[in-house]
Order: structure tokens, then sequence, then C-alpha cells
């Protein structure tokens, strides 16, 4: 990219492309649902198909933006399954189409071709592409976001009952055949707190982030500066446990028990507690944003900071 095609951009096309981020994550949220249901056929067809070939069990499924298909304004998203093998698997193939998403960039497109025209064949249309597709590391991270959410509880969909796979399967969402980010993780296995303390000595923090934990029974512990985004905890029964100082964003508490637990200066954003039971649980300095609590029960649950003390949870 020489010096005139770097300008125009930082001058020019970026301004134009920054606004339309916002304008993709807005179309993102009033089309949720629609986005949701497009996942979940997607993984019920995957489901059917994998039926119909004898003994092959899905591990992993991976979900791309094409980047193709962004240059050509069909915004196509493709989601591939794999067996155990997947390294010499060409796996099983469905294409979905997000155009809602992305509906005006077409015109933003042709904005930035058109502002390109006074330089005089000095910005080159190679670089505007190269440049347009660079930012779907920014939309990336948006539907990486929304497909975290879609799948917190895809354990109880009829997709996933009906799909046959391994007792571990992970659901992964990036660049096509390129660096992807996990947005789903499942293991069957049912582990004690032995293996929960072992599998969080780990020097690097991140041991515990999307691990999962179904039916996990954890006593008498403190859980200190630990990374545990993601983590699932559906159904566990937690007792005596202080969590402090640790990011706990978008983890899965749903159906859990938790008696006279303590969290102090943690992230719960995002996480989901519905339908669980609270007793004697403090929230203190917590983030406890967009909390996601239906149906809890609870009592004698306080959340706690510097400017009140309350004794409900009332997110």
């Amino acid at each position: 990219m020489n010096l005139v095609e770097e300008k125009f951009f930082k001058e020019e096309a970026e301004p134009i492309l920054m606004k339309y981020s916002n304008e993709v994550i807005k179309n993102l949220i009033e089309n949720e649902d629609r986005l949701k249901s497009q996942i979940f056929e997607v993984l019920m067809n995957i489901a059917d198909r994998v039926n119909q070939k004898e003994e092959y069990r899905i591990a992993y499924i991976n979900f791309s933006l094409l980047k193709i298909s962004m240059l050509n304004d069909k915004y196509e998203i493709i989601a591939t399954a794999y067996d155990e093998n997947w390294y010499a698997d060409e796996g099983i193939e469905e294409i979905f189409t997000i155009g809602y998403i992305f509906k005006n960039l077409y015109n933003i497109k042709t904005e930035i071709y058109n502002k390109s025209k006074k330089y005089v064949g000095k910005i080159r249309r190679s670089s505007i592409n190269y440049y347009i597709l660079r930012q779907m590391t920014v939309y990336n991270e948006y539907l990486t976001y929304f497909f975290i959410k879609f799948l917190k509880q895809w354990d109880e969909d009829t997709s996933y009952k009906e799909m046959p796979k391994n007792e571990n399967i992970k659901i992964l969402y990036g660049e096509y055949k390129d660096y992807s980010e996990t947005v789903y993780y499942y293991e069957e296995k049912v582990k004690d707190q032995k293996e929960f303390e072992d599998k969080g000595k780990g020097s690097e923090n991140k041991e515990l982030v999307f691990s999962c934990w179904p039916s996990l029974k954890l006593n008498n512990i403190v859980i200190k500066e630990k990374d545990l985004t993601c983590i699932y905890l559906k159904e566990a029964e937690l007792e005596n446990v202080m969590f402090d100082n640790c990011t706990i964003v978008g983890a899965n508490f749903k159906f859990a028990e938790l008696k006279k637990c303590y969290f102090k200066n943690c992230d719960l954003g995002t996480s989901d507690l519905s339908e669980s039971t609270l007793e004697e649980v403090l929230f203190e300095d917590c983030n406890l944003r967009n909390l996601i609590c239906e149906g809890i029960k609870s009592h004698e649950v306080y959340i706690k900071d510097e400017k009140y003390t309350k004794e409900k949870i009332e997110i």
C-alpha cells in the first residue's frame, strides 16, 4: 500500500467504515431472533445429515463469514462440521446468508470507490477491497459475541439432542480455515472437585476458560484471580465457595445451587443464573451487567458496593 493510499484510507475511508460498524451492531441487535433461528436451523440440518451417515459423530463445528462473499455482496456464513479426524475429513457443509446485517455495505463500498476517483488512478481497487476486508475483524468480534450468547444453552435444543456427536463437542467461529474462537464447548463427563482444582493450577490463568463442569460439586474452596470466562457450571452445587477477583463473564450457572457463596470484585457480565437457587450469597463490588436471572430462587442474597447494600437480587 503506497503513501497516497494510506492517506486516503486514514482520512476518508476509515471514518466511513467506522461509522458503518455502528450500523452493523445495530442491525445485529435488531435481528437477533432471525440470526439465532438461522444458526439453529443449520445445526438441525447438520444433525439430519449426520444421521444419514454410518458411525459418524461430530466433534467440531466451525462457522465462518466468507471473505469472498463480502466482496460479491452475498454475505454468506459457512458452517463446517467434522468428526474427530477433522484433518482428514472434508466435513459436512451448510451455508446461510446474513445480508440483512450488511444491508448497506454495497452503498458504503460505492461511496469509497467514488471518493477514490479524484486521486486519478493512484488508489487501486484491490487496495480498497483489502481495506474493506480488514474491517471483517470488527464484524467477526460482534458475531462471536452473538454466537456465544445464542449457543449458551444449546444442549437443551433438539438439534443438540438429535446430533450424533462425541462426548466432547466444540463450536468455533472465526476466519475460514484460519484463526477461530471457541463459542461453545460441552463435555458430557461429570468431574469432581479434585479435577477442577487440578485444572486450575496452571500458570497461564486461562485453563478454565470455556471449560465444562456439568453437575459439579464444589465445597469449601477459594477461587482467586482466575479467568472463568464462559465456564459451564450448569446444575452445579456450590457451597462455601469464594470467587475472589475473577473474570466470570458469560458463565452458565443455569439450574445451579449456590449456598453460602461469596463473589468479591468479580465480573459476571452476561452470565446466566436462570432457574438457579441462591441462598446466603454475597456479591461485593461485582459487575453484574446484563445478568440473566429469569426464574431465580433467592434467600438472603446481597449486592454490596461502596454506595449501597441491598438484600434482594434485582439486576
